[in-house]
């Protein structure tokens, strides 16, 4: 009787480990993917597209570059306030604009974390790194050129 006991404990330990081994998805090669992600997270309040908009002009955007960035804050962060992504490398990104946990304290960014989850905060951070660095500091943008190049505001 003990001998059936654990060969049917032994036989549920594997079932529960073969059946909850799918439930962490292997990301890579999805579409909105950054293929750096460790770990993602999608939180916090989701920012209007309209919003975004006026943060980025609020920030300095250009007005051309509002509908780019905008797209790009889409692939980034899906428009959530609280996005957070650890990236293989070990460095993490925190907000709207996904902003790398090494532009904390750099001009215009805030220097905590918290302050990375302000959407306008992390707006003006995002355009001292646009300024210094490109639309290419994104991955969401590199990625998605074509379509953050030719976005059109709703």
């Amino acid at each position: 009787m003990m001998k059936l006991k654990t060969l049917m404990a032994a036989s549920l330990s594997l079932f529960a480990l073969f059946a909850f081994a799918g439930c962490a998805a292997d990301t890579e090669g999805d579409e909105g993917d950054t293929a750096t992600s460790e770990d993602k997270l999608l939180a916090g309040r989701k920012v209007p597209e309209s919003e975004v908009a006026e943060l980025l002009r609020d920030a300095g955007f250009p007005e051309d570059v509002v509908p780019t960035m905008v797209c790009t804050a889409k692939w980034e962060s899906s428009f959530f306030e609280r996005a957070y992504n650890k990236n293989k490398n070990g460095s993490k990104d925190y907000g709207l604009f996904q902003i790398n946990s090494v532009h904390l304290g750099d001009e215009n960014c805030p220097t905590t974390i918290e302050g990375l989850y302000t959407a306008s905060k992390n707006a003006q951070c995002a355009f001292n790194v646009y300024s210094n660095e490109g639309l290419t500091a994104w991955v969401g943008y590199k990625k998605h050129k074509t379509e953050c190049n030719n976005y059109k505001l709703k």
